[in-house]
């Protein structure tokens, strides 16, 4: 069993785990009734042998930093290439394995326990000595007025240094085909994921340019409404909603439910979409994985460090794709998960 710390609260419950610092086993109170918008890997509870590294603890929702992984340049789109082989002394001679590590090494880390409340739970994570980053500390706050979830991290650098960071929350989607609707704040411009992600399975157009979630290029031609999932069809897509307000409305026509995301865009200037959509057929995912990740990002795409600190068609276009943490000054991060009244 993995370590875990609970809450419980007139609104809601919830438990944070100790590896990865993740968020999990949400149930919010809505009315008479309960519900869990958040999504866990279905295949943490069906008895098959655990996945290394992340995906084998992926919960609803955690920290990133930093946030990606590396990809080979050839791997994407020709306009991309020069960002992801650009040589990592020309940005930061101080990046270490624990910089390549899917989403960093908070997500799979083992946090500790700062302190507990009837509300709060703090945790924090001493990052490896070679790294640039020296702590990460995360309070995951049960709003005692309502059914919402606060949260606040801190980064801490050893040295001046840059960094894409991330938030994760991950969401379950419902059954029905076009239930889950996305209503986006105002943004600068989206764009399409350079490498696919999935070959021969993602439609979008890798590395298109577009300005409406409802009219998003697809590879064959045309365009594609990306605000209302799932999608009839399998597929595996990311797209990047950048220079961004700092809020989402969600809503389920199925359960009948509105949630609203807020955080500090001036921090975290992005959003990334990852709709997995049955699209990996793969072990573990096995066809069967239905979820939406809704990822404020200071990031290009889940690209990694080299990526997110080069020169890259987002930050030429004016929206930052890493943020900078020294010694004197922490990173302060704050977001708010709320469920509204419909």
């Amino acid at each position: 069993m993995h370590k875990r710390w609970r809450l419980e609260w007139a609104h809601g419950s919830l438990a944070v785990y100790a590896m990865g610092g993740m968020l999990g086993d949400v149930t919010l109170k809505r009315g008479d009734g309960e519900i869990r918008p958040f999504y866990e890997a279905p295949w943490l509870a069906d008895g098959s042998p655990e996945p290394a590294g992340l995906l084998g603890h992926m919960r609803s929702e955690f920290p990133c930093v930093p946030f990606g992984v590396p990809y080979e340049p050839e791997a994407v789109e020709e306009n991309w290439r020069k960002s992801l082989a650009t040589p990592v002394a020309e940005y930061d001679p101080s990046l270490d394995a624990s910089d390549d590590l899917l989403h960093g090494y908070c997500s799979v880390g083992e946090w500790t326990l700062v302190r507990q409340t009837d509300h709060d739970i703090e945790i924090a994570l001493e990052y490896p000595a070679s790294s640039s980053i020296a702590r990460v500390t995360r309070v995951i706050r049960a709003d005692p007025d309502g059914p919402a979830i606060d949260f606040h991290v801190t980064v801490e650098s050893r040295r001046d240094t840059r960094r894409p960071i991330g938030l994760h929350p991950n969401l379950a989607l419902p059954s029905i085909a076009g239930a889950f609707q996305i209503h986006p704040g105002t943004f600068d411009f989206g764009i399409v994921h350079p490498a696919g992600p999935e070959p021969g399975v993602s439609r979008a157009a890798s590395g298109a340019i577009f300005h409406a979630l409802d009219k998003v290029p697809l590879h064959a031609g045309g365009t594609a409404a990306f605000n209302r999932l799932p999608f009839a069809h399998c597929t595996e897509e990311i797209i990047q909603l950048c220079g961004v307000d700092g809020s989402v409305v969600l809503t389920d026509d199925e359960s009948c439910v509105a949630y609203r995301l807020t955080w500090d865009a001036s921090v975290l200037p992005s959003l990334l979409l990852w709709i997995s959509n049955r699209g990996r057929s793969y072990s573990p995912w096995n066809g069967r994985n239905l979820c939406l990740g809704v990822e404020p990002i200071a990031g290009a795409f889940e690209l990694g460090c080299r990526a997110g600190l080069a020169a890259n068609p987002i930050n030429e276009r004016g929206t930052p794709t890493a943020v900078r943490i020294n010694p004197a000054q922490p990173v302060e991060i704050a977001y708010r998960f709320e469920v509204l009244t419909r």
